[in-house]
């Protein structure tokens, strides 16, 4: 154990004394860069399916009509519901379940013919198993299931295999630019710091760079500037320039 211990100890050191004769920087600014770096950018957590999902469920009863299902939907705008007899979640049936047995593209379409085929059909006829996701995985695996299973939509259960909530494609769709941008901002942080590595550089030539705007640039400096790691100096005409503090 004790030799274990060390030999990681070793490693460790031995791997800053390479970064700093590499970037011929001092052991505390190495320190200090990782730090600084986890500070701006932060771990990436996985966003849960609890999260995203719509708690308020609307469902429909194994002896409703499909009439009827097809004004729920209608009125309430929305493309699919679970179904639920006396409590107890037995199945799922969608727009396109119904839209697929009068062959029609929109619910709009329905006409007095097909008006008369839903009236005699109850939903239990035409009722799915539907594919479910537990609250505690991730939106990862909920996008991953939707594009196995070709479906727009996911019903949520807790431990307890209880219904709690419903996801949807919507709600991904909603969900993916905030994780791409959270992305992108590690990503320039990452450039940044290691562009300074090469020397003092206008923050208008670095924003180029970087293809992001001078004054986000500036803020990312100045956070860095707050924590010591660079300066910021403003001349007389021009931008201001910034470098790694030594």
């Amino acid at each position: 154990m004790a030799f274990d211990w060390f030999f990681r100890l070793f490693r460790k050191k031995e791997k800053e004394r390479k970064v700093r004769k590499k970037r011929k920087i001092k052991p505390k600014k190495v320190r200090r860069i990782v730090k600084i770096k986890r500070r701006l950018k932060p771990e990436k957590k996985k966003t849960l399916v609890s999260e995203l999902m719509t708690r308020n469920i609307i469902s429909v009863s194994p002896y409703s009509t499909l009439e009827e299902v097809v004004e729920i939907f209608k009125s309430n705008k929305i493309s699919g519901a679970p179904v639920l007899d006396k409590n107890f979640f037995i199945g799922e049936i969608s727009k396109t379940d119904i839209l697929n047995l009068v062959k029609k593209n929109s619910l709009e379409e329905i006409d007095e013919k097909d008006g008369e085929i839903l009236k005699k059909t109850f939903v239990a006829d035409l009722m799915k198993k539907p594919i479910c996701i537990h609250e505690d995985r991730s939106v990862e695996e909920a996008k991953k299931k939707m594009e196995k299973h070709n479906i727009k939509r996911l019903l949520v259960l807790d431990k307890k295999n209880r219904l709690v909530g419903i996801i949807t494609r919507t709600d991904l769709l909603k969900w993916a630019p905030k994780q791409e941008i959270k992305d992108t901002v590690s990503t320039k942080i990452d450039e940044m710091i290691k562009i300074l590595e090469d020397g003092p550089i206008e923050i208008k030539k670095l924003s180029k760079i970087l293809n992001t705007s001078e004054n986000l640039v500036e803020s990312w400096a100045k956070i860095l500037e707050e924590h010591g790691m660079v300066e910021i100096s403003y001349p007389a005409i021009g931008s201001p320039v910034v470098k790694l503090k030594k």
